[in-house]
This record gives structure tokens, C-alpha cells and sequence, in this order.
């Protein structure tokens, strides 16, 4: 039987994996289980009795270094397949910062954020290194939501990187959607974004830049001068892409390219005005302060993203706050638009300033915060309790048991207790190694990836833990309405 590309139809299968024989089939002890989600490819090399045979490629950090390694497997008796695979969104963990991948069921790839540090680098290794293996990663769109380098430095990394010893990049993309605002060395207040105007007390940003490739070095900070050369050399190695422009609120039509998929995607922010015949963004205020915040008005101006499939809704709240909230509830009522969805990337890591109004008119079922500690500098007590709370109040009426996701605490911390040096943790450095050193040590050796998949109709929603074969999971279906009926037991195999 030839190799065939299939689609996984049960909710979750666990796949004891064996090193192959020469002829491709399992042979000697069990070295893993391979646990594989709803719409997830598997190749299929054969047949053994009833069982499909199916092969695996993964990355593993071997002696010293990254290496392909090859895995056979028997699919369980009760596997189905499906024709074509389904809409995935992964939140992955990546420290304090957003991070978002959204697969399309034809292949499609769209980042909404990067985090700031290697950790999304990280994860396309390995969770994309059977496409590494022979081509770059090519993404249709790389989106950061607002210039706070939590949000976009970790894309610079990726951009940087490459995928073998030849130098060949292990990403490409079409475009590069971003909010206009750049942020200026040694900047604060009224003059963090370059030029302003103020129009009857208002003051607004109004140097709103599109190509970032062509803003001036002395109109950046660090971070986007590191991201403003890594979008030149992907324009290097890729000819005229890709196209980078700033989007606001109405550029629907800028996400055509997923139109034949049936996906649709509202952009809702930032909200521009116009004065004095360009487009601007309004400065916000530091809450409960007459002061401007540059902070509070890259945050409040975030790119906002509406994805609806079928009759499944996905919010991406990107940073956004309380003074910036209102103004889209008002913009959302003037333009009678519905912001209802059933899952939720929860605005600005779960801060406490946040409007409780714009949770009750979402109404989310899933609602999932992106935060983690990265160190004491970057402690931000996230998320709030407060949030959390309220996230539970304004979650959907109809469900008994709403799901709320921290990213950082569905990833998993191992304990080395002692007093002693730690040798068994190393990684490269200047020596080669890194010792890490501590009493009640821990180390974060799964990083918390919140998955969500859906044809359109039907949801899953599934986390890993510790153990390579235990996962918390649940299921739901949205009818026309968006009346939300759960599943008392995933489809488990």
C-alpha cells in the first residue's frame, strides 16, 4: 500500500511509537506514545492485521543537539479519518506576551504575535519540523498587533532563524500587517510615536507609518530596528514580499486570501480618526490620571481580529484596555456590528483594567490568557483576579461551566529539590554549558499550549500536562444561533 496524507476524525488518539525495521514496520520496545488531535495529518504506510501502520517524523534534542528521528506506529483499531482537516488556533505559551498561530483546514498560516524572547522559535521547530525538513515554513500573514516587544521581538527571532546549516530561513511570508504606531528611542508621552497634532484638547499620533522597511532608524527604539532589518532580509531572500502595511478598523477586505476557505475576519482595531485630512490615532490616558500614556495608547490602539467560521467566532483581544474597550463597544453599537464570540483571547494578559461591559457583550465559552513569568523585571501580577472573576460572570449564560486557559499554568514545572548544584539542566553558552543552580529548583519542561480546532460546527479544546499521554480536552457544538451544546466525553480513542 502506498504512503497516504490522512486526516485524524477522532478527537484524540495515543500512538505507541517504535523505532522501524528495515521494511518500516515497529520493532523492540515502546520508545514514546504520540498522541495526535482532531485534523492532524498521518501518513499512512500500510497495514498490519486491522490496524493502519503510520510514520512519524519529530525533532529531539539528541547528544548535544536537534535531530529528525523516525517513529512507526499502529493507529488504534477505532482511528477514522476525515477528507480534510479543520481550522486549528494554538495559543502558545511564550513567557509574558501573546503568541497565536492560526492554521487554515488547506494549510494556511497566519501568526498574531510572537511573544518577545526564542520561545515561538522554539516551538515552529519542532511543531513544524517535518515541513522543516525539506522547505521553509511559509506563513500568509505575519500579524503584530501593536509595537510592545512582548508582542513582536519573538517574531524578529523567528525571522532571523534558519532551518539547516545552509543558512535557508526557516520562515517566509506573503505580509506583514501592523498598527502604524512605531515607538521612539527614549521616548515618553506625546512624543513616543513622532509627530502629534492637537484638535480641542485632543492630542493624536499622526505619524502613522505603513512599509516599516522605510521609517528611519532614528525614528525606532531597539526593538523595532532589530525588527525593521529581519523584514529586509526576508525581503532579500523573497523578492517583493512580503507587502507590509498598517491596517485599521473596516480593512476586511485586507484578509481576502482566506475567503475561499469560507473564513472571514473583521478587523475592529485600532480605531483611526481623521484630522486634518490624515489618519490618526487618539492619545489615551494613564486610567484615573488627566496624563497621556504611551503605553496605554500602543496597548488601546492593537490590532483586534474577528475570525468566524461557520458558526464558530474567535476574538483576538490583543492588548487592549478599558478607555479603548469603550470606544469599540460605541463604534460596534454605531455600526451594528456584534462582537459576540466563542472563544476569546483575553485582552492584555488578564490586567485588571479592563471594562467588565465588553466581556458581557462577548459572551465567550473559551477564554484564554496568555501570561507567564519570565522574571522579576516582567512581573505584572497577570491575570488578575478580578479578571478571572469576571471572566466567569460575563461568560456565556447558557454554558454551566465556562472554560477559562492560562497559558502558564497549563504548561508543566518540574521540581529538583536539594541543595546541590543542578548538572542535569545545561544548555549551550560560552562554556558550552549553563548550570543551573538553587534549592527547590523547577524548570518548565512543557510549555502550556492551549489548542482549539473546529469545522465550523464543532469545537474541540484540548491542553497537554506533565505526562506525554495525558490531556484535559473538551467538546462542543455552535448551532446557527450560537447556542452552545457540550459533549460529555470527547471522542477518545
Amino acid at each position: 500500500m502506498p504512503t497516504q496524507t490522512r486526516f485524524l476524525d477522532n478527537d484524540i488518539i495515543r500512538i505507541p511509537a517504535f523505532a522501524p525495521d528495515a521494511s518500516g514496520k515497529p520493532t523492540g520496545d515502546k520508545l514514546k506514545t504520540i498522541v495526535l488531535f482532531w485534523g492532524d495529518e498521518v501518513k499512512t504506510t500500510g497495514k498490519q492485521d486491522d490496524q493502519h501502520l503510520a510514520e512519524f517524523q519529530q525533532r529531539e534534542w539528541r547528544d548535544g543537539k536537534y535531530e529528525t528521528v523516525k517513529y512507526v506506529g499502529l493507529l488504534p483499531k477505532k482511528t477514522i479519518f476525515r477528507d480534510t482537516s479543520v481550522l486549528k488556533v494554538r495559543f502558545v505559551d511564550i513567557g509574558q506576551g501573546d503568541g497565536a498561530i492560526v492554521e487554515t483546514p488547506k494549510g494556511q498560516i497566519v501568526f498574531i504575535d510572537g511573544g518577545e524572547e526564542e520561545h515561538m522559535r522554539r516551538y515552529i521547530s519542532v511543531a513544524y519540523s517535518q515541513v522543516l525538513r525539506t522547505k521553509s515554513l511559509n506563513c500568509a500573514a505575519l500579524i503584530v498587533t501593536h509595537g510592545d516587544a512582548d508582542h513582536f521581538a519573538g517574531l524578529t527571532e523567528l525571522v532571523n532563524a534558519t532551518r539547516n546549516s545552509k543558512g535557508d530561513p526557516m520562515l517566509t511570508a506573503e505580509r506583514v500587517f501592523h498598527n502604524g504606531l512605531v515607538k521612539m528611542a527614549n521616548a515618553s508621552g506625546a512624543t513616543a510615536f513622532g509627530k502629534n497634532v492637537k484638535v480641542d484638547g485632543t492630542t493624536y499620533a499622526t505619524e502613522l507609518e505603513d512599509d516599516l522597511t522605510e521609517v528611519p532608524d532614528s525614528r525606532m527604539n531597539t526593538p523595532f530596528k532589530e525588527w525593521k532589518k529581519a523584514l529586509q532580509n526576508l525581503r532579500t531572500r523573497a523578492g517583493k514580499k512580503p507587502v507590509i502595511e498598517r491596517i485599521e478598523f473596516g480593512d476586511s477586505e485586507k484578509f481576502e486570501f482566506l475567503a475561499d476557505e469560507d473564513i472571514a475576519v473583521q478587523v475592529l482595531g485600532p480605531i483611526t480618526e481623521i484630522v486634518k485630512g490624515k489618519p490618526a490615532l487618539r492619545f489615551l490616558r494613564t486610567p484615573g490620571s488627566s496624563s497621556l500614556s504611551a503605553s496605554h495608547t500602543v496597548n488601546g490602539h492593537s490590532i483586534v481580529l474577528k475570525l468566524t467560521y461557520g458558526n464558530v467566532r474567535l476574538l483576538f483581544g490583543a492588548d487592549l484596555n478599558e478607555e479603548s474597550e469603550e470606544s469599540l463597544l460605541e463604534r460596534s453599537r454605531k455600526d451594528n456590528l456584534s462582537l459576540a464570540a466563542e472563544v476569546l483571547k483575553v485582552p492584555h494578559h488578564g490586567s485588571s483594567d479592563f471594562s467588565p461591559r465588553i466581556l458581557e457583550a462577548i459572551r465567550p465559552v473559551v477564554s484564554v490568557v496568555s501570561s507567564g513569568d519570565e522574571n522579576s523585571a516582567k512581573e505584572y501580577i497577570h491575570p488578575r483576579s478580578g479578571l478571572v472573576g469576571a471572566l466567569g460572570r460575563y461568560s456565556r449564560a447558557t454554558v454551566n461551566k465556562p472554560l477559562i486557559f492560562v497559558t502558564e499554568m497549563v504548561a508543566f514545572f518540574k521540581r529538583f529539590p536539594g541543595r546541590n548544584k543542578i548538572t542535569s539542566l545545561t544548555k549551550a553558552g560560552k562554556d558550552g554549558k549553563e548550570v543551573y543552580a538553587g534549592f527547590n529548583a523547577y524548570a518548565k519542561s512543557s510549555f502550556g499550549i492551549v489548542h482549539v480546532r473546529t469545522d465550523g460546527k464543532r469545537v474541540l479544546v484540548a491542553t497537554h500536562s506533565g505526562k506525554e499521554d495525558q490531556k484535559e480536552s473538551y467538546v462542543f457544538h455552535v448551532d446557527e444561533r450560537g447556542d452552545i451544546v457540550f459533549d460529555d466525553e470527547p471522542n477518545q480513542v
